[in-house]
C-alpha cells in the first residue's frame, strides 16, 4: 500500500469522526462501530483484509455491498453497480459480529483497466429501537479501494487555480489532473504574509477537474494557496 505518514494521518482522523459518531435514534444505544482501514491503495491487483468491530452490547449482523463510484467535480458522490470489468472476491458477504468483539473481511481484487476504483459498503443491522417507532435503524460504512498503475501522477500533469470570494471568506480552489492515474491533494494551506488557513485534501481523478472550497479567516485576502502532494507541492496566486 502507498500509504505515507502524512496521509496515515488524515485517514485516521476521517476514521474517529466517522466512526465515532453516535446513533441518535429513539431507543438506540449509543455505539461505536468501526471499519478499518477506509482506505486502501494498491498497484495492480490488491489483496487485503478490512477489521470491522462492534463495540455495542448486543450482536449485530453486517451485509457487504460491493459498489462503484464516480465523483463529480464538487465532489459528490454517486454509487452503481459494480463495474464488469472489476472483479472482487470476498471472504464473506453476509456475517454476525458479537458484542465487544471484531470480525476480518479478506478480499482480492483486479481489474481489466487501471486505475479503477470502488467501494465497499458493511451495512451494520440489529440495533435496538421502541416498538412503536417503526424505525428499522442501520449503519453503512464503507472500505474505499484504489488500483492503480505503477508510477504516480508527474508535476506537470496537474493544473491550479485559486479564486477569494470576500463575501463569504471562502476559496475556491480548481485543479485538473491531465494524468492517467489518480493524483491525491493530501494538504491545503493558504497563506497571506504570516497568516495561514489550512484546508482538507482530496483526490483529483484522471483527466477530471476537482473544485475545493476551504474558508479564510486573515483580515486580508490570501495571496496564495499551497497544495501538498507525496512528492511534490503546487503553488499557485489567489485571485
Amino acid at each position: 500500500m502507498k500509504l505515507n505518514s502524512k496521509l496515515q494521518r488524515i485517514r485516521t482522523r476521517a476514521v474517529r469522526i466517522l466512526c465515532l459518531f453516535p446513533l441518535l435514534f429513539p431507543g438506540a444505544i449509543a455505539t461505536a462501530q468501526t471499519v478499518r482501514p477506509i482506505i486502501s491503495e494498491y498497484t495492480g491487483t490488491g489483496k487485503g483484509r478490512v477489521e470491522l468491530v462492534n463495540d455495542s452490547t448486543i450482536p449485530l449482523t453486517v451485509i457487504v455491498s460491493p459498489k462503484s463510484f464516480e465523483v463529480s467535480e464538487t465532489g459528490e458522490m454517486s454509487y452503481g453497480p459494480m463495474a464488469d470489468d472489476i472483479h472482487v472476491k470476498l471472504s464473506a458477504m453476509s456475517f454476525r459480529i458479537q458484542p465487544k468483539q471484531s470480525y476480518y473481511v479478506f478480499y482480492e481484487a483486479k481489474s481489466e483497466r487501471l486505475p479503477c476504483w470502488f467501494v465497499i459498503y458493511f451495512e451494520f443491522s440489529g440495533f435496538p429501537v421502541k416498538d412503536h417507532s417503526g424505525l428499522n435503524v442501520q449503519l453503512e460504512l464503507p472500505h474505499t479501494v484504489y488500483l492503480l498503475p505503477k508510477g504516480s501522477v508527474k508535476r506537470d500533469e496537474l493544473e491550479a487555480s485559486a479564486v477569494f470570494d470576500s463575501n463569504t471568506k471562502k476559496i475556491k480552489v480548481t485543479t485538473f489532473n491531465k494524468g492517467t492515474t489518480v493524483a491525491r491533494v493530501l494538504m491545503m494551506n493558504a497563506e497571506q504574509r504570516g497568516h495561514k488557513d489550512q484546508g482538507f485534501g482530496f483526490p483529483i481523478y484522471p483527466q477530471k477537474h476537482r473544485i475545493a472550497e476551504m474558508q479564510w479567516s486573515g483580515s486580508t485576502p490570501p495571496e496564495k494557496i499551497i497544495l501538498e502532494f507525496e512528492n511534490f507541492k503546487i503553488e499557485t496566486p489567489v485571485r
